[in-house]
């Protein structure tokens, strides 16, 4: 089982039935797939809640689909799902291309299996430009957007800056909320 990022204020009563010590993962392990995720019965995981995952207290044959709001703010506002716009935006400066559209295709493709529409395309480059001068300015902190530890930064490509990886951050958090990225139908 994995134990990700949980609010500590899940595993003490009146949340829990009793003090539950959560130990967040620190390594490779700490990104797997929400099916590894340690569920406790009497404290279901919140982001699996919000996303409308079984009870745990009997088997479920098909889930019901759903979409709302709060599947939004939570892809938004989730400490995994920004960890995963970091990670992705890491991974877009390093392997997807030598220029803004070629990555800005890739990292398309890679979260809804096509590459964008024009209009699609023109808004995330506009998107970027925009997040890419925000955060070249002086008072502008990219690390604190860009980096899971901003005291301790990752290592970039050769040529990426601090304000490209907070950029693509801002971008890919676009991307993964899209409901394109999140219903695949």
């Amino acid at each position: 089982s994995v134990f990700s990022p949980a609010p500590a204020i899940l595993f003490v009563p009146p949340a829990s039935y009793g003090p539950f010590v959560w130990y967040d993962e620190t390594g490779s392990d700490r990104n797997r797939r929400a099916i590894y995720t340690f569920r406790r019965r009497s404290t279901p995981y919140p982001m699996l809640t919000n996303f409308d995952t079984p009870n745990g207290d009997f088997s479920c044959v098909r889930r019901t689909r759903s979409n709302t709001p709060l599947q939004a703010l939570t892809t938004l506002n989730e400490t995994i799902f920004l960890e995963c716009a970091r990670n992705l935006a890491l991974l877009t400066l390093k392997e997807g291309g030598t220029n803004d559209a070629a990555r800005l295709t890739w990292t398309f493709r890679r979260c809804v299996s096509r590459p964008p529409s024009n209009l699609e395309r023109d808004v995330l480059l506009k998107l970027l430009t925009q997040q890419t001068t925000k955060f070249s300015s002086p008072e502008a902190k990219p690390w604190e957007l860009a980096a899971n530890d901003p005291a301790n930064p990752p290592t970039l490509p050769t040529g990426a800056t601090p304000a490209q990886a907070a950029a693509w951050t801002a971008v890919s958090r676009v991307l993964l909320n899209l409901d394109e990225t999140v219903t695949k139908e």
